[in-house]
């Protein structure tokens, strides 16, 4: 038999990496969930020309490597370096059509580092929509290049990954809270509904911002019985919008391993576990 090897998963907030690393052999288990602490903001690094500070990063992450024997990385992705969309699905269905939406979505961008992934949808008479710049992203693909693979997986796909992790059935939201931003993605039995993410400057002004949105999107108004909040702002997002959500919905902030619905050698942990909360789902595996 072929031998497993675990998975590394990764997400960063302001200027602190979180990892996990699952158990091959048992599916709904972690091995080690950890916090780095950096003297500088990781995401900027990531997009912009530090490379001392780049080096830094990529070092703790091939020492992750080399003490777990790490063949596979998965690394969650930036929502504000990525354009999501949900178009007809006759705009899927003719190639051209397809290209003209590309074209317009990523306008002043060169086709040949635009890479789009389509999802299906709970509705089928439409598609969703994921556009990435490679060129922008390419320090993120490159922080583990000795691994064998590493993906970029969107926040919105955390919610996918719930779904095969915890089978919660039923309508759910996933919010994920940055420093500048939350991504909001709602399911319905088993699929994915629709996602967007809202840029913000002041976190004080996401209610009016939600309130914005929701004119557009009703499927951020509608009914979810389950809202999971996660990420570095969990807290103060819960306080402020939940006002805004359904009093039906449960909301809950995934601060536990019970409520993660992981098991792991240690019980207690020196930083939230909300913020590593995608790199646990990330590091899990699924047949």
């Amino acid at each position: 038999m072929e031998e497993q090897h675990p998975c590394l998963g990764l997400c960063f907030f302001d200027n602190q990496l979180f990892y996990a690393v699952n158990e091959p052999d048992n599916p709904s288990k972690i091995a080690h969930i950890g916090c780095y602490d950096f003297n500088f903001d990781i995401t900027e690094t990531l997009l912009g020309n530090s490379e001392q500070h780049f080096r830094g990063i990529k070092q703790t992450i091939e020492q992750f490597r080399e003490e777990f024997g790490i063949k596979h990385v998965r690394i969650l992705s930036l929502p504000t370096q990525e354009c999501w969309t949900s178009v007809p699905k006759i705009v899927y269905d003719d190639s051209d059509e397809r290209e003209k939406h590309i074209n317009i979505l990523m306008s002043g961008t060169e086709r040949k580092h635009v890479q789009p992934t389509w999802y299906s949808l709970s509705n089928q008479d439409y598609k969703f929509l994921l556009l990435r710049n490679n060129k922008q992203l390419d320090g993120l693909q490159s922080l583990a290049g000795h691994t064998s693979t590493t993906d970029l997986i969107s926040d919105f796909e955390i919610g996918l990954r719930w779904i095969q992790h915890a089978n919660p059935g039923g309508s759910f939201m996933t919010i994920c809270c940055y420093n500048n931003c939350i991504s909001i993605s709602s399911f319905i039995l088993g699929k994915l509904r629709s996602a967007t993410y809202i840029p913000y400057d002041e976190i004080q002004d996401l209610p009016y911002l939600w309130l914005q949105r929701t004119k557009d999107l009703n499927w951020m108004d509608g009914l979810h019985e389950k809202i999971y909040v996660y990420g570095q702002h969990a807290l103060d997002v819960i306080e402020i919008l939940e006002p805004f959500w359904d009093d039906a919905g449960k909301v809950s902030k995934m601060d536990t391993l019970d409520k993660i619905q992981i098991e792991a050698e240690e019980q207690t942990y020196g930083f939230s576990l909300e913020s590593a909360f995608p790199a646990i789902m990330l590091a899990l595996n699924y047949n």
